[in-house]
């Protein structure tokens, strides 16, 4: 008979919020280390990569070193193989009872095998129960100055409204994201300090490390080697998987491309920038940039660029990712999106 008490055998968690997420998977670990009164054995894998049967021997096989595993497997969008998604609804029909499992995902239920996930809509429950499944939602805006602001105020430091829009563009949207580099100004500055735009501007310049933002600099500035060093910074790091970078580079250019129109329908610059929320000097000054560099077919032609090689990168293995994103790269900064990667809409 099952403890009505216990968590569950295994959690679908979803949605971009990674803060919140990352949190939830503490709280896991935290009853699992008071139930059992010691940590738990942690394993992570990334569908895709790790075959499922290699994730169901962990779980079945005793630890030696602790009482429970806790198996986190991460892109559970990826288990789409027959072989793969049959055999973890098999494990789930009688999961081991000193093992925790959680799938994460950025997507959302549909991106799920049903199998899987099941259908809301429908309701017909998959190997994991709608009670298991976990939404994780982005911040809107208006939570996300909040979120930055209470932030610092817990730590006796001040923001100004400019310096937390500046922030929020530089940082990727989740709360995670938000709190390490929130946490890092809150240590160089110290309590007492007021943060404006020009001194966290200063801090963000010359203590950055390179992801999807500064890599959009480069590649509005058209030019391919400064472009491909900031890539291969970023995949020396794997910090970002190519559909993170994918999406991140097309949030941006779809907003360049919105600047561009709104240049030709006669708006200011100033106006433009305010309507689509560019608030930074600095993203004001790429944004510019990239408008200069790139026609307006262009940007056409690599939003459809972008939205192909998103759809290429989760159908393809992950060993051809780095390829591709070189490929990405170059078609972007030399050709401008054209290319015999075009194929007919």
């Amino acid at each position: 008979m099952s403890d009505p008490g216990r968590e569950p055998p295994a959690y679908l968690l979803l949605g971009p919020e990674e803060g919140e997420k990352s949190a939830f998977v503490q709280k896991v670990r935290s009853a699992l280390s008071k139930r059992i009164g010691e940590e738990p054995e942690t394993h992570r894998f990334y569908a895709g990569e790790t075959p499922a049967v290699d994730v169901i021997r962990c779980l079945r096989n005793l630890s030696l070193f602790s009482r429970h595993r806790l198996v986190i497997v991460s892109n559970a969008e990826e288990l789409k193989r027959a072989e793969e998604v049959n055999a973890l609804v098999e494990y789930l029909a009688a999961p081991a009872e000193d093992a925790t499992l959680l799938l994460l995902s950025t997507g959302f239920s549909g991106d799920i095998d049903r199998k899987i996930a099941g259908d809301q809509r429908r309701k017909t429950p998959g190997a994991v129960p709608f009670d298991a499944q976990k939404i994780f939602w982005e911040l809107f805006d208006n939570q996300k100055q909040g979120w930055v602001t209470a932030f610092f105020r817990q730590r006796k430091i001040g923001i100004d409204p400019d310096a937390v829009e500046y922030l929020l563009d530089m940082v990727e949207n989740n709360t995670r994201d938000m709190r390490v580099e929130c946490d890092r100004l809150a240590l160089f500055f110290g309590p007492g300090s007021t943060l404006t735009l020009d001194n966290v501007e200063h801090y963000v310049y010359h203590s950055k490390e390179e992801n999807v933002f500064t890599l959009f600099d480069r590649i509005c500035e058209r030019e391919l080697p400064a472009a491909e060093e900031t890539l291969d910074r970023i995949l020396l790091a794997r910090e970002a998987e190519a559909t993170q970078l994918a999406a991140g580079l097309l949030m941006q250019f779809r907003r360049l491309s919105g600047y561009k129109r709104m240049l030709a329908a006669n708006y200011e610059s100033a106006e433009a920038f305010q309507k689509l929320r560019i608030f930074s000097k600095k993203n004001q000054k790429t944004y510019a940039e990239g408008s200069r560099r790139f026609t307006g077919d262009d940007l056409e032609l690599i939003v459809r660029l972008l939205v192909q090689f998103d759809e290429r990168f989760r159908s393809v293995k992950a060993d051809l990712h780095e390829l591709l994103l070189r490929l990405l790269v170059y078609y972007i900064v030399a050709k401008a999106g054209k290319g015999a990667w075009l194929q007919s809409p």
